[in-house]
This record gives C-alpha cells, sequence and structure tokens, in this order.
C-alpha cells in the first residue's frame, strides 16, 4: 500500500500569486504616497501662510494666489489652479480647493485621489 504524504511548503503557483500581490501592492503604494504627501505639504503651507500673518481677510484674492504659486513652486508641487476659489467672505478670505491627483498605475489605469484644502483667513 502506498502511504501519502503532506505536503509541506507552498505550492508553485502559490508563491507567484503571492509574489504578483507584492508587486502589485508595492506599485500602488509607491504611486500614493507622494501624492498624500504633496497634499501634506500644501496644508503645511497654508497653514504657515495663515498663521504667519502674511494673508489677511483685506488681501487681495490674486496677492494669495500669486504668494501660494510661489510657496507651492519651490516646494516643487505641481497642481492644477483651475479649482481654486479665493473669495471675500465677510470679514474673512475663504480659500476653497478641491483637486485630484492622477498616476499612470498599469497601461491605460489611472489611479485617480481627491482631495479638498478649506481656509479662512
Amino acid at each position: 500500500m502506498i502511504k501519502m504524504h503532506r505536503q509541506k511548503g507552498m505550492s508553485f503557483t502559490s508563491v507567484i500569486s503571492l509574489i504578483a500581490l507584492l508587486v502589485v501592492l508595492i506599485k500602488t503604494g509607491y504611486e500614493l504616497v507622494p501624492m498624500y504627501l504633496d497634499d501634506q505639504v500644501l496644508n503645511g503651507v497654508l497653514e504657515r501662510m495663515k498663521d504667519s500673518g502674511e494673508v489677511t481677510h483685506e488681501s487681495s484674492p490674486r496677492h494669495v494666489k500669486s504668494m501660494l504659486e510661489k510657496r507651492l513652486d519651490m516646494n516643487n508641487i505641481q497642481l492644477a489652479y483651475d479649482e481654486l476659489s479665493i473669495k471675500k467672505n465677510g470679514n474673512s478670505l475663504v480659500l476653497d480647493w478641491p483637486y485630484e491627483k492622477r498616476s499612470n498605475w498599469f497601461g491605460n489605469v489611472d489611479l485617480v485621489v481627491s482631495f479638498h484644502q478649506h481656509v479662512e483667513f
């Protein structure tokens, strides 16, 4: 009579599947982490602009946008300013900026992350 032996370890298919899963996770992290880091830098820039007192409720929206563009350029962050809204609201200046970051993931598949910044000066 032939005795059956228990399999020890992972099969070749399991190893290949695990490697493929790890590659997908690493690639996704490699694409997503810089997007979130850029958002954190933008958040820091806006907070410093607010805390420094350089931007007040009396500042013009054009001046605020110019300052923001210069600071983001210094931090090497490229964003579309299409959705940027800076409006006077009574005794405050309100910056509202919904934006998306895109990154090519694989082939014609993109990762799209939506962010929203809202600051009152």
